[in-house]
Parts: C-alpha cells; sequence; structure tokens
C-alpha cells in the first residue's frame, strides 16, 4: 500500500492523523459502509444477467453506465435509511439466526431483480438470477463465523468454530449447485466465478481451523464475483474501487492496518 510507505506508522504525520481518521472510521463503523460492496455487486450481477440476455458475447462494455451508476446511488441510499436501521441488511457484523439468514436471501434476490429491471426489459429473468442468489447464500454462510480485530496487535482472530462443518458443506454446495445451474444456463459469469470461488469453503472444510482460511473464505468468492462482473460493466471498478480505497485508507490511519486486503494472518493456532 503506498500511503503505507509515504506515512509509516511510527512517523509524526501518522500520528497527527490518526486521531481524525479514528473518528472518520467510527462514522464509517456506524454508516456500515463495508457492507456495500456485497450490495453493489449483487445489484450489477442483476444489470450483467440481462445484459447476456441481449448478446451473449459483450465484454469491456460502457453503455448503460449511467443507469447502472444511480442504480449504485439509489440502492446505497435505501441501505443506510431503510435496511440498515430496520436491520435488514448485517452480513459480517454477527451470527445471523435462521429467520434472518432467510431474510437477507430474500433481500438479495430483490437486489438481482433491482439490477435487472430495465436491461433486457420491463420483466426480470428469475430464472437467471437464481443462481447468483445461490452463490450469495453460499458467501453468506461463511459470514456466519465474524472476524475480531485485536487493535494492538492489528490481527485478525476467530475463537468461536462451532457448526464448522455444517455452514461450510451446506456453503460448498450451494456453490456447486451455482455452477452447474449457470453452465446449464449458459452463463459464463456465474459459472467461471462459481469455479474460482469453489476452493476457498472446501479448503476451510478439510483443512485444520484457521483464520487465515476464513480470512480467505470471506474475501476472495466476492472479490471474484466483482471482478467477473467487471469484465462486461468496467464502469462497475469506479465505485467499487472508490469505497476500497478509502476504506482502506482510513482504516491504515485507524489501526495501523491495510483492510480490506488481499493478505490473511498467519498465526499460531
Amino acid at each position: 500500500m503506498i500511503i503505507a510507505r509515504l506515512f509509516p506508522k511510527k512517523s509524526n504525520y501518522f500520528n497527527r492523523l490518526n486521531s481524525l481518521f479514528v473518528d472518520l472510521g467510527k462514522k464509517m463503523d456506524s454508516m456500515g459502509l463495508l457492507r456495500l460492496f456485497s450490495l453493489w455487486t449483487l445489484v450489477v450481477a442483476g444489470t450483467v444477467v440481462g445484459i447476456d440476455i441481449n448478446e451473449r458475447f459483450v465484454y469491456w462494455s460502457w453503455q448503460g453506465w449511467a443507469i447502472g451508476l444511480m442504480k449504485i446511488i439509489i440502492i446505497s441510499i435505501l441501505y443506510l435509511f431503510i435496511l440498515k436501521p430496520n436491520n435488514l441488511w448485517e452480513v459480517g457484523s454477527k451470527i445471523l439466526s435462521n429467520r434472518e439468514i432467510l431474510i437477507h436471501t430474500i433481500v438479495s434476490y430483490l437486489l438481482l431483480i433491482f439490477g435487472n429491471i430495465g436491461v433486457s426489459g420491463l420483466l426480470p429473468n428469475f430464472i437467471g438470477l437464481i443462481p447468483y442468489s445461490l452463490a450469495f447464500l453460499s458467501g453468506l454462510l461463511v459470514f456466519q463465523f465474524p472476524l475480531i480485530l485485536d487493535e494492538n496487535k492489528g490481527e485478525w482472530n476467530h475463537f468461536d468454530w462451532n457448526n464448522k462443518i455444517e455452514y461450510f458443506s451446506f456453503s460448498l454446495l450451494l456453490m456447486l449447485f451455482s455452477v452447474v445451474l449457470g453452465i446449464y444456463l449458459d452463463d459464463p459469469i456465474i459459472s467461471t466465478a462459481g469455479s474460482v470461488s469453489v476452493p476457498f469453503p472446501l479448503i476451510t472444510l478439510v483443512w485444520p481451523n484457521h483464520v487465515r482460511h476464513l480470512q480467505r473464505a470471506r474475501f476472495f468468492p466476492l472479490f471474484s464475483f466483482a471482478m467477473f462482473l467487471c469484465v462486461r460493466v468496467p464502469w462497475f471498478l469506479i465505485p467499487l474501487c472508490s469505497l476500497f480505497f478509502i476504506i482502506r485508507t482510513i482504516n491504515y490511519f485507524r489501526y495501523g492496518i491495510v483492510f480490506p486486503s488481499f493478505g490473511v494472518d498467519f498465526l499460531e493456532e
């Protein structure tokens, strides 16, 4: 991270900026900005499914970027003023009950529909959206294992591995099913992104309990889906990268860590 090189943790500049970014970080946490990644990805996934119906071989298309960004803005406002205040989107913030998992699954499908409407017609492609909803549910089960940050060490931990076999087995099956359904529907995005994501719940399921496997299983499937979507709609990179680097910068000056990150913590269990 370039900022980490320009402002080392022990430098005077870092210490001066720390108090400012601590306040910004608390505001960021209260708004739950990190959860916007999953919301945006679902909306854009719905858009891409609509594009696939119109033109099977569309790649790197900027057509419809204004409407796409407008949908992202609308869903962000709905999240801040409706979904979050009513606890309808709490992915990663806590362990969800079965009822809450069902609610999140329904909301995710509605987000896919919202992104899909108006792209290939007024009626959404209900069948084509199903594998994306299954992939989301697969990822949601992984987030049933929250990570806790040790602020003094700047390291992530997880202490409760109860029901690991059940959650990760079901997560793996759902992701595999989404891939098979994507192949059947001739959808190259969900079939490819899903295939890339399959190893992460599998490794966490088979390997001994370690926070690094959980970090990868939480981050990389969402990242993979977002990047494959960008292959068709490159304008999605603009809000995606903007939010990514804003949150990373705030967390660096707040905790001295680089997060969100592609790296993992190699802690001794």
